[in-house]
């Protein structure tokens, strides 16, 4: 039987109607307690499609969670801004999954990691709530709102036989074609390999286990971002250009 969060987060995918308020009493007590509901609305709305994970932290694990399916677009899509209340927008480094990885057994290395990838991409998330302020809401509450995704829009592909040092991947961010923010580097290549090994294991240990063709994003480098435009694009040297419009 599905939590009583879980139920609410359901009502309100399916309604439009955000959770509001949200009895503190129903806030997970833990990442672990966040997971099992995010694992519950799969459940109902599956498959999933992408991942998203944060930045490898020096102590202490990364915070993770599954994409539906339905929320993975290509580049150039139309989406509407009454599916994606408390909209925001962050420009990040995405790959591919080449291969399935069904769990080994003492857990993946990044040598496992960088073999299974097929490809990367810049990629632009757009954030999503289902309670009634997104910036205010507990974390533990939004990891269990499969940390706050609404839709990720995945760039063109660029093979992953060489990987580039993305602690200097340069971005950019465009709204209706004005350049809006930037960033020089973020998160470098060990680090993002480093969380994509913690997330190879954490999904098995959840039963979600990463198969090829699953897209997994790698940590805002840009955002989160309000939104003002209809147009919103996003560059980076290397890796190309992503847009989407809202409507």
């Amino acid at each position: 039987m599905a939590s009583e969060l879980t139920e609410l987060l359901l009502a309100a995918r399916r309604s439009g109607v955000a959770v509001d308020p949200l009895d503190p009493a129903l806030v997970p007590a833990s990442a672990e307690a966040a997971y099992a509901v995010q694992n519950e609305i799969v459940a109902a709305l599956g498959p999933v499609g992408a991942w998203k994970v944060t930045p490898k932290p020096a102590d202490g694990p990364c915070f993770a969670a599954p994409i539906l399916k339905s929320g993975v677009y290509q580049s150039g899509a139309v989406l509407k801004t009454a599916d994606l209340p408390g909209i925001g927008i962050e420009v990040e480094v995405a790959v591919t999954i080449g291969q399935d990885l069904p769990g080994k057994p003492g857990g993946y290395g990044p040598d496992d990691i960088k073999a299974a990838l097929a490809s990367i991409h810049i990629a632009i998330e757009v954030l999503a709530t289902r309670y009634k302020d997104r910036k205010a809401a507990p974390q533990l509450a939004g990891i269990a709102d499969l940390q706050s995704s609404g839709a990720v829009i995945v760039g063109p592909p660029v093979p992953a036989s060489s990987l580039p040092e993305f602690g200097q991947q340069a971005m950019a961010l465009f709204y209706d074609g004005t350049e809006i923010k930037t960033t020089a580097g973020n998160a470098d290549t060990d680090n993002v390999l480093a969380a994509l090994v913690w997330l190879a294991d954490h999904a098995t240990a959840r039963g979600l286990k990463l198969t090829a063709g699953t897209v997994v994003i790698t940590g805002a480098r840009i955002g989160p971002a309000d939104v003002s435009a209809k147009l919103i694009s996003a560059e980076a040297p290397g890796l190309g250009r992503v847009a989407f419009n809202l409507v």
